[in-house]
Order: C-alpha cells, then sequence, then structure tokens
C-alpha cells in the first residue's frame, strides 16, 4: 500500500486541467421551464405542448446529467494517465558509441592546411556527423591533458554547437599527448557501461611520448575499442598509421574520402542484432482501464453521435500502432529473441534488422534482396552470406571480394570467400570427373556398340559361306547321279 502511494502519479498530467468541465453546466443559473415562458405556447395548443416539452427538473434529464458529469469526469482522469507500477521493456538501442579526440596543440594551428589544421579538422567532424545515423556521439580536446568537452549523447547538433567555441585560448597549457586522450576516451566508455566503441583522433602528430600512445592504443584494441586516426597534415605520418594498427582502426588523410569510415561506425552496432542488452523500464499506464467505464456510459448517447468523439479521444491518445504498450519493433524483437523469426522479419520496420531476421528464419532470397539496398560494409557482408545460403556461389564470391576491397582486414569475408573458393574448385572438379566418366562410358559403349556390330556381320558372313556351300553340294549330287546312270 506504500509502494503504491509513494509511487502514484500521472504521466500526462496536463490533461487534468480538463476537469472543470463536467462543472460547467452547474455554474449557470437553475430553474424550472414555466409552460408560459415557451415561445412555442403561440402556435401550440396548451394540452398538447405540455406533452412535447421536456423540463430542466425531469427524471430523463437527471440521468442525462448525471451520466454527462461521469464521463466528464472520468475521461480526463483515464487520459492523465495514472501509473503506479513499472515494466521492462526491450531498450532497441545501437551499442555504438563514438568519441573525437582533437587535438589542440599549438601545431594544430598551422596553416600548411587551409585555412588551418585545426578549422579543417572541424570541419571534418562535422562531415562524420552528418554522415552517421545510429551513434551517440562525444566530444575530447586534449593538448598536454586531455578534457571532456561533451558528453555521450544521442544529440548530434550538441557537438556541432560547440565547435565554434573551440580554439586554442581554452586549453590551460601547451603540449601534445595523444596516449592520455586515448586512455581518457576509455575510460569514459567504461563507466557509460559500453564494451565496445569508436575513438576518432584528429591530430597532425602523434605527440610527445609514441611508444605510450602506441601502448595505449593497443591497450584499447585488446578491451573492445578502436582506434581511429585522421592525419591533418600535408604530408603522410607513418606513426600515426602505426597507433591506428595497434588501435586495430583505421587511417586516413583529411583529404581522402570519409565514406569508409562512417560505413565502419553505422555498421559496428548492427553486425548480427548486436544491440543494447539493457532493459528500459516504463511506467505502466492504468488509465487505459479507466476507460472501459466512460464507455460503456457512453452507450446511452449512441444515437447522439457523442461516441464518435471519444473513439477520436482515444485514438489521438494512443501512440503506440503495435498493442498497448509496445510499438512494432519492441514486439519484432521480442519475437525474434523468443526465436519467432519469421514474425520478427514481418514486424520489423528497420531494414537491416528486418533482413536478419529473414536470414535467421531461413527466408535467405529475400534477406538478400533487402541487404542489396543497404550501404556498408557489414550490410555487403550479409549480402553476401546470403547469397551463399540461397546457393548462389558465384554472385556470393563477387559480394565477398567487394567487401575485401572496402575493409582489407574483414577476417569474416577472408574466410567465408576461400571456403567459397574451395567449394566452387571441388564442383568443378567433381563436374570435371563426371564428364570424363561420361565421355568413359560414351566410349565404352561405343565399342562395344562396334564389337556386336561385327560379330553380326561375320555372323552374316558365315552363314553366307554355309549358304554357298549347300548350294554347291546340292548341284554335285545331280551330276554324280548322270554319270552312275550312264556307266550302267
Amino acid at each position: 500500500m506504500m509502494d503504491f502511494i509513494n509511487n502514484f502519479h500521472f504521466l500526462r498530467p496536463w490533461f487534468l486541467l480538463f476537469l472543470f468541465l463536467p462543472f460547467l453546466p452547474y455554474l449557470r443559473k437553475k430553474g424550472k421551464t414555466r409552460l408560459s415562458d415557451s415561445p412555442w405556447i403561440k402556435v401550440c395548443d396548451k394540452n398538447l405542448l405540455q406533452f412535447l416539452l421536456i423540463e430542466k427538473n425531469s427524471g430523463n434529464k437527471k440521468t442525462t446529467s448525471v451520466l454527462q458529469f461521469l464521463i466528464l469526469l472520468i475521461l480526463p482522469l483515464a487520459l492523465a494517465g495514472p501509473c503506479w507500477q513499472k515494466v521492462e521493456n526491450p531498450a532497441l538501442s545501437v551499442n555504438n558509441p563514438l568519441i573525437f579526440a582533437l587535438n589542440m596543440s599549438s601545431d594544430m594551428w598551422s596553416k600548411d592546411v587551409s585555412p588551418s589544421r585545426a578549422e579543417r579538422a572541424k570541419f571534418l567532424i562535422k562531415d562524420i556527423l552528418n554522415g552517421i545515423e545510429t551513434a551517440e556521439t562525444g566530444l575530447e580536446v586534449y593538448s598536454r591533458e586531455p578534457f571532456m568537452i561533451s558528453p555521450l549523447s544521442e544529440d548530434k547538433s550538441l557537438i556541432d554547437s560547440l565547435l565554434p567555441a573551440v580554439t586554442y585560448d581554452i586549453m590551460p597549457e601547451n603540449g601534445d599527448r595523444l596516449d592520455r586522450a586515448i586512455d581518457l576516451a576509455v575510460e569514459h566508455l567504461q563507466s557509460a557501461h559500453y564494451g565496445e566503441g569508436n575513438l576518432i583522433v584528429l591530430t597532425s602528430d602523434v605527440g610527445e611520448r609514441f611508444d605510450l600512445a602506441l601502448e595505449s592504443a593497443a591497450k584499447a584494441a585488446a578491451q573492445g575499442y578502436i582506434i581511429n586516426v585522421i592525419d591533418i597534415n600535408s604530408a603522410k605520418n607513418s606513426k600515426l598509421e602505426m597507433v591506428a594498427q595497434k588501435g586495430r582502426g583505421m587511417y586516413l588523410s583529411y583529404n581522402e574520402n570519409l565514406a569508409p569510415l562512417i560505413s565502419n561506425i553505422n555498421n559496428i552496432g548492427l553486425k548480427q542484432f548486436n544491440l543494447s542488452e539493457n532493459m528500459q523500464a516504463v511506467w505502466l499506464d492504468n488509465g487505459w482501464y479507466l476507460l472501459f467505464l466512460p464507455t460503456f456510459l457512453l452507450l446511452y448517447f449512441f444515437r447522439r453521435g457523442i461516441v464518435f468523439v471519444f473513439i477520436l479521444c482515444v485514438l489521438g491518445a494512443q501512440n503506440a500502432s503495435a498493442g498497448w504498450f509496445l510499438n512494432d519493433n519492441q514486439e519484432a524483437m521480442q519475437a525474434f529473441e523468443s526465436g519467432d523469426f519469421k514474425t520478427a522479419a514481418q514486424k520489423f520496420d528497420n531494414q537491416p534488422w528486418k533482413a536478419g531476421a529473414a536470414y535467421k528464419s531461413g527466408d535467405f532470397n529475400t534477406s538478400a534482396q533487402i541487404y542489396s539496398t543497404l550501404e556498408g560494409t557489414e550490410n555487403l557482408y550479409n549480402y553476401g552470406n546470403a547469397l551463399a545460403k540461397s546457393g548462389k556461389i558465384k554472385e556470393a564470391i563477387e559480394v565477398y571480394e567487394k567487401v575485401l576491397q572496402t575493409a582489407p582486414e574483414h577476417e569474416d569475408a577472408k574466410f567465408n570467400l576461400e571456403y567459397l573458393k574451395q567449394q566452387q574448385n571441388q564442383q568443378n572438379q567433381n563436374q570435371n570427373q563426371n564428364q570424363n566418366q561420361n565421355q568413359n562410358d560414351e566410349q565404352k559403349q561405343n565399342s562395344q556398340s562396334s564389337q556386336s556390330q561385327n560379330n553380326e556381320q561375320n555372323q552374316s558372313a558365315e552363314e553366307r559361306d554355309k549358304q554357298a556351300s549347300e548350294q554347291n553340294q546340292s548341284a554335285d549330287e545331280p551330276k554324280e547321279r548322270e554319270s552312275n546312270e550312264q556307266n550302267q
């Protein structure tokens, strides 16, 4: 009981402002309608008119007033959303944090890159923010010491609004310690309970301690955090490239295409439904149960059309299109987790999730069709998987080769490509063996047929010789008889 009292509140308290509506009829001056005051007395018979007019104090009017009062009292309370308990629903948030680490040392204000290295780095941050789709972003600046300017947030415009104020003057001292910037970013990600994430370092040099920078990058990569480096320098820096390699990330120059990096960031959290396992606690809206009473009372006014106004209010207040408390994606995720992948594929609105559910359900053709329309390295890789599962080996090999052109370090694509090539070679060998076997069978059959033909020819020749010898023998017998007769 105490929990109920402590937790009871309204989700939409502004609807309580309409509680004055039931009392409006009582604010008017009450009075009994007299028959002599009616304007109808001039055109209707007095004895008939008393049966036609409805007086305010009649029983029918009282019933109507009571029902109207109850409906107007309960409806605002229901729409206000009374609640006192919570339910756990899937958060459905992509586990894909991203932190920008911007070097603010004196070297970054050199103008060998127009307008300056630091300003160009700000432009690149804006371009990446415009390209990423699902990621919580944060901004860190560093010189000798790192500082978190903007914590992780889903609002990308927050960093965009802070960038103009990021200047050399805000740093307390000069210096360049990339290792400390990496350590602070990893610490911030871990404190936010992220087991993986991306760090994009925008700098022109590796800093004062190259050895410690390599050590920090390797340590971050071992913990699941990817260190990407964008070199804001007119010449390539091999040390920064080594930092990116240790961090298992990408190394790009400021004038290179950012599309591969943005694609990896967009898809790092979507690979094989790598969603956040956090559950979102939401208050259970019990106001829907209160709506049954005004619905029942409105049946009295059905012929007067008020029920349609009530239906419009209910439809306007219901913001979930699939069930009372879950939307389509949440219901689809529950179906996916319970193993009903076919239902999940039908309900998902998010196309990568929809394609993944179709893949899990065994509908590889549909999965391949959806993945073929999506951008990004991981979507292209999953497209190859769907093609391979559907038996289109040649097309899958071509897709895996495209994946490796974009991301040469993609180990899964390498393995699948080698495996499919082995399968293709084995199929070709089997086909060649079958062809050779068929050719041998044909040759054997031809030799057998030719031998049978020769036997038939020999047999027919023997028969002809036998017939000829019989004819010769029959021709000699009369001659012998004739010679015997002559001797006699």
